[in-house]
């Protein structure tokens, strides 16, 4: 049997091209847990270790994300995927995929409708802790997420507990939001205020006025429903995107435009309501071009607003990155100046 040598073996890893979990995480979209995860429950993507234990992760290793990704986006529970990336095991296992993931998700989404409607705080937990633990938070994030809560607010709106169904979903979530935000002790990437502009309701009808028109029983309407929901996915997305965010809650154009110059933020993510009338769509236009903070919209009612197509938000994961290399760059320089500085103070009073 061939003997293990650390040194050659040491030597031989510091001739490749390695990368530690972080950067791995970054370049792949796997965060560092679900990375750990597979490993230790599944076997799956075995990194090398430096000597102290640090992973150490090879091109191959990286190879092998991708490919689990796209397993995992074509509906592959994380537990059957070891099999097909064995190439004499695809051709059997690649017509039960669409099953699969019909399977894999629709599973999920029954058992949280189940936990909401019951208020069960452990099985909601359960749930979400077994997707964001085991699968990219991108993936999550689409096929239970957003899938779940588009079937919501349909859901929701006949309900006289809508409220109640809202803000226990509100608190149990924010509980996660602050937990993930908190980085495990790393700085923030950016940092952004997020604001949810209402609808701009019209006179209303003699129905409406009557309470016979087709709101819900809640008082709440679809529109708002859809929005809080999704706020409450884009927070979690950005506090895995390691953004701070500073909730700014409800506010009119009127409102916003109080903000201008006045909050030391990357950016204001704007998440519009539906039902805005022409005359606040310009109006919100105007504002948006004369504030100095960064604007974008962004959300399920964003893409209606087409006359602010220039004010989307981009991909929200190219962003951070951008920032974060900006703010870099920007400190590095700040070193540089510091350093040549103090260079020159020291030259000037070795000279006296």
């Amino acid at each position: 049997m061939k003997q293990h040598d650390p040194k050659v073996e040491a030597e031989h890893l510091e001739s490749r091209e390695l990368l530690p979990i972080g950067e791995v995480s970054l370049l792949t979209g796997v965060n560092a847990v679900t990375l750990r995860a597979w490993q230790r429950r599944f076997g799956l993507v075995i990194p090398a270790r430096t000597p102290k234990g640090h992973r150490l992760y090879t091109p191959e290793n990286i190879q092998q994300i991708h490919e689990i990704n796209a397993w995992l986006a074509k509906g592959v529970a994380i537990s059957k995927v070891k099999p097909l990336l064995i190439s004499s095991a695809r051709a059997t296992e690649d017509d039960h995929t669409a099953l699969q993931e019909g399977d894999l998700w629709h599973e999920q989404i029954t058992g949280l409708n189940g936990a909401l409607f019951e208020l069960d705080q452990q099985k909601l937990h359960q749930i979400f802790d077994e997707a964001l633990g085991l699968y990219p938070f991108q993936l999550v994030k689409q096929k239970l997420l957003l899938a779940w809560m588009a079937q919501l607010p349909a859901l929701l709106e006949p309900r006289l507990d809508a409220e109640l169904l809202l803000a226990w979903l509100e608190s149990e979530l924010a509980s996660r939001i602050g937990g993930r935000a908190s980085f495990a002790g790393q700085a923030s990437l950016a940092q952004i205020g997020l604001v949810c502009l209402p609808s701009v309701q019209g006179p209303k009808t003699a129905e409406q006025q009557s309470g016979y028109s087709s709101m819900s029983h809640s008082g709440i309407n679809n529109s708002s429903i859809t929005n809080r929901l999704y706020s409450l996915v884009l927070r979690l997305e950005l506090a895995e995107l390691r953004v701070s965010v500073i909730n700014l809650g409800v506010l009119d154009i009127t409102s916003l435009g109080l903000i201008n110059n006045r909050l030391k933020v990357d950016a204001l993510l704007l998440l519009p309501e539906a039902n805005h009338p022409l005359s606040k769509i310009f109006e919100l236009q105007s504002l948006l071009e004369q504030m100095q903070e960064t604007c974008y919209l962004i959300g399920p009612f964003a893409p209606t607003l087409t006359a602010l197509s220039a004010f989307m938000a981009p991909d929200l994961a190219e962003w951070v990155n951008q920032v974060s290399a900006a703010k870099e760059q920007h400190r590095k320089q700040q070193r540089k100046q510091k350093n040549a500085a103090e260079a020159q103070q020291g030259g000037q009073a070795d000279e006296r």
